[in-house]
């Protein structure tokens, strides 16, 4: 589901298609200043919803691990609740499961990643769009396409890719999938991993495209 308005003609966002073959190729190859007003209003906000009886915590803003600028902060709290909303719509969807763990230090390394490379931006993390998919081996999931500020032309785009957790996780989850107590095709519980790659491509500098693995 597209949550983001489609962002002024001047700069046209890159086409899903060309997006796909960028997230694709670079999963190939390895393995696997900020405006003096307040930031306008996100398009849609959520309470956070995950699952509360586990031991991995909501994607709010950690403020111990972000940046200094309280404007960019307040923007980027924001930004994380968007983020964990379309995770929570997205258990009925793109990732079919009845619960979503997440890590609790999930959270203040994806927000510490997007401040940083929002600062170098001129209208810093306003001028963002983000890409949200979820990797599962060699299949990446479409989750969501936010964008921070509509009532700006983009300046950049971010494509945050989140991994499910593999190891002795995945033997576990085969088991709590299996049974005739189960809706077929969906699993009970799916776990991410901490680390993610966070892509940021310019959108006034068509080959400038940055690659972090975290």
């Amino acid at each position: 589901m597209c949550h983001g308005r489609a962002a002024a003609p001047s700069l046209p966002p890159l086409p899903p298609s060309s997006w796909g073959k960028l997230l694709q190729r670079i999963a190939d190859l390895t393995g696997s200043s900020p405006a003096q007003d307040l930031p306008c209003p996100l398009e849609r906000k959520a309470e956070p919803s995950l699952d509360s009886d586990s031991d991995y915590g909501s994607l709010e803003s950690d403020r111990d691990s972000v940046l200094d600028d309280p404007f960019e902060e307040f923007l980027c709290a924001d930004v994380m609740q968007l983020i964990e909303q379309s995770l929570s719509e997205a258990k009925r969807g793109a990732l079919r499961c009845f619960k979503l763990l997440i890590p609790a230090e999930l959270s203040g390394q994806v927000a510490e990643e997007l401040l940083r490379l929002a600062a170098s931006e001129p209208c810093g993390l306003r001028g963002a769009v983000l890409h949200l998919s979820v990797e599962d081996g060699k299949d990446c999931k479409d989750v969501d396409r936010i964008v921070v500020d509509s009532s700006l032309v983009p300046t950049f785009e971010l494509a945050l890719v989140l991994r499910m957790e593999a190891g002795i996780w995945s033997k576990v989850q085969d088991l709590l999938t299996s049974g005739p107590s189960f809706t077929p095709g969906y699993s009970q519980a799916l776990r991410l991993s901490p680390r993610f790659r966070i892509i940021k491509r310019k959108l006034y500098s068509s080959n400038d495209v940055l690659v972090e693995e975290c």
